[in-house]
């Protein structure tokens, strides 16, 4: 046999393969192993950026603290402006209008969203933002930065695999990107199907949880908390304690859909100003006054908050008034400032606290149950999506006993938000970018 018939084989053996499923998957499992390397080098950075902001806030002279935050916040503004305005901001409304787009006709327009240039700008001006101890998670970036690696390599595949559509390769890598920022795979696979395909699965979400949530308070308030296999003895949970979860989830959902719609008045009155001694000055304000907060208020206010929730959960800490106002005023103002960074874990941050704040006044008995619970429930305010936001902090607590106060308090605050306010940030910010978007194609 000729080495032309040998490569006329191989094309042959090609050309079957590649309508088959197992070679589809090989692009996503390479742009799977890619994003999980980039995602975990970027949460070490980011993690060791939070770390040295808190450092410098509690031991360098106030000089010096102010000058690194104003000037690393300010950074984090400047470079998306001068680089890649798409950079700036969560990065989830990112992802999620790349996700909407037509990969054909607005391959352009994906790319100045995801792509490589926007998530490098990402990666430098989020670390720089959190270095000056901003409010921020790494989070929403991650999700950018998994979505536009799946995307770039998609791009490349189209060359070898024929046929090969791009749009499933946004939507893995926003579930990716979630599940390498929290370690959660059933988190990711959830936010796939409630947020990325939510036009599918919205028709029976509502029913699903609801069942479940009935079943579950019935079985488990009868018969306590138990595994089919067994687990050590928890301690069960009552009606009382039920009752505080409805009033508490209730409370933080319809906060968490406020803070949602005050973010997006920001974004629009943001969207407004063009001057860039303007945007310059309003960055420089913001930082000030966020310094101001963390320096002579609270130093929980650094980062995206997770030290302070492990402290919450698992040292027996207790927020105070002052934490709140922190939590919730930092990452506002990192909106208000423009800088790049999450609000996925900030949000979780502040339900905690408000969770560990309003434990204290009506139900200590249940204070970790409380504060995972409010999680939850701000979570769920904000983004308008249930089963992600239980499922998320299931995965990351692992308490399988308080499963059915976790669903529940999801339930309620999602049902109890939307009494104020229907769409989550995320689908306004989305909505407005695609409204502007084909207005301007006609």
């Amino acid at each position: 046999m000729t080495l032309t018939d040998l490569l006329q084989n191989w094309r042959h053996i090609l050309h079957k393969l590649e309508y088959q499923d197992t070679l589809r998957v090989v692009p996503y499992l390479l742009a799977s192993l890619v994003a999980a390397g980039t995602s975990l080098l970027y949460s070490q950075a980011f993690f060791f950026g939070e770390e040295v902001a808190l450092h410098v806030v509690e031991n360098f002279h106030w000089a010096l603290s102010l000058l690194v935050t104003l000037s690393m916040i300010y950074l984090s503004w400047y470079l998306p402006y001068r680089f890649a305005k798409q950079a700036g901001g969560s990065g989830i409304p990112q992802m999620l209008i790349a996700n909407e787009l037509d990969p054909a006709s607005d391959k352009a327009l994906i790319r100045s969203l995801i792509g490589i240039r926007t998530i490098t700008m990402k990666i430098i001006s989020s670390i720089a933002c959190v270095l000056g101890g901003g409010a921020v998670g790494q989070e929403g970036p991650t999700l950018q930065i998994a979505s536009g690696l799946f995307y770039r390599i998609g791009e490349k595949s189209t060359k070898w695999i024929q046929q090969l559509s791009m749009r499933p390769f946004i939507l893995a890598g926003g579930a990716s990107g979630l599940a390498a920022a929290f370690n959660t795979p059933l988190g990711g696979i959830a936010y796939a199907l409630e947020e990325l395909s939510k036009d599918y699965f919205n028709n029976f979400k509502t029913y699903v949880i609801w069942s479940v949530i009935a079943t579950g308070l019935l079985v488990q308030t009868v018969q306590g908390s138990y595994l089919y296999i067994g687990f050590p003895s928890l301690e069960s949970i009552s009606w009382e304690t039920y009752m505080w979860v409805v009033v508490t989830s209730a409370i933080t959902g319809i906060l968490g859909a406020t803070f949602g719609s005050v973010l997006f008045s920001v974004h629009q009155k943001r969207k407004s100003i063009q001057s860039f001694t303007r945007l310059s000055l309003l960055n420089l304000g913001c930082g000030f006054l966020f310094w101001l907060g963390i320096t002579f208020i609270s130093s929980h206010g650094v980062g995206g908050g997770k030290m302070l929730i492990l402290d919450l959960l698992f040292r027996d800490g207790a927020a105070t008034a002052q934490d709140i106002l922190v939590r919730i005023g930092g990452p506002l103002l990192m909106a208000i400032a423009g800088a790049a960074g999450g609000l996925f874990a900030p949000s979780l941050t502040i339900g905690a606290v408000m969770g560990s704040f309003m434990a204290q006044i009506v139900w200590p008995h249940n204070h970790h149950l409380l504060i995972m619970t409010s999680m939850i429930s701000f979570l769920s305010g904000f983004m308008q999506t249930p089963f992600t936001a239980f499922i998320l902090i299931f995965e990351m607590t692992d308490r399988h006993s308080a499963l059915f106060p976790m669903m529940l308090s999801s339930a309620i605050a999602v049902g109890t938000s939307r009494i104020f306010h229907k769409k989550s940030f995320y689908d306004l910010v989305k909505e407005d970018f695609l409204h502007q978007h084909h207005k301007a194609s006609k």
